[in-house]
């Protein structure tokens, strides 16, 4: 076991060490739940209700976690990370419009909350298994979305019913 000043390091000895990569895209939304009224909606979501939608630049922040390589002297996936966030999160999310690619099964609007999490599903699916284990997600300078690998299942995905689920009406209020 060792000592508390020295580093954890994996079943082959060398040391496990946690990469952080931060990545920027700029994407718009309109915060809107089709299960509220109007009137709701605008009360609940306020001016981010905007029939017009707002964009954001957002900033995300990647973290892996992994054995150092002998070889190579990096975490074996840090190479790929880049590649991984650049086909799988900024080609796909980058001057979008979010309600179009975020789903009712996602969440039940664009909300930062959400988007974290689906932006979770994708990385972690494309990522060495177990390798993915932070995401911060930075919609503005006072607003930040954590999620952290944890639980008993080593899995970070909340999960969202849709309307139909709930047995709600899906459409327009």
């Amino acid at each position: 076991m060792p000592r508390e000043s020295e580093p954890e390091r994996s079943a082959g000895g060398v040391p496990v060490v946690e990469i952080t990569r931060s990545y920027g895209f700029s994407a718009a939304h309109r915060l809107h739940n089709p299960r509220f009224s109007l009137a709701d909606n605008a009360r609940i979501y306020g001016r981010c209700n905007n029939p017009n939608g707002h964009g954001h630049t957002y900033r995300l922040e990647v973290t892996i976690r992994g054995p150092v390589s002998p070889e190579t002297g990096w975490v074996e996936a840090g190479p790929a990370l880049d590649a991984v966030v650049r086909t799988q999160v900024l080609r796909r999310f980058d001057r979008m419009t979010l309600d179009h690619l975020i789903t009712p099964t996602d969440g039940p609007t664009s909300t930062s909350e959400v988007l974290v999490a689906l932006l979770w599903r994708i990385l972690d699916g494309a990522l060495p298994a177990g390798r993915l284990c932070h995401l911060r997600l930075e919609e503005t300078p006072n607003n930040f979305f954590d999620l952290d690998r944890d639980g008993a299942d080593g899995l970070a995905r909340p999960v969202f019913t849709t309307p139909a689920d709930r047995g709600q009406k899906v459409g327009p209020a």
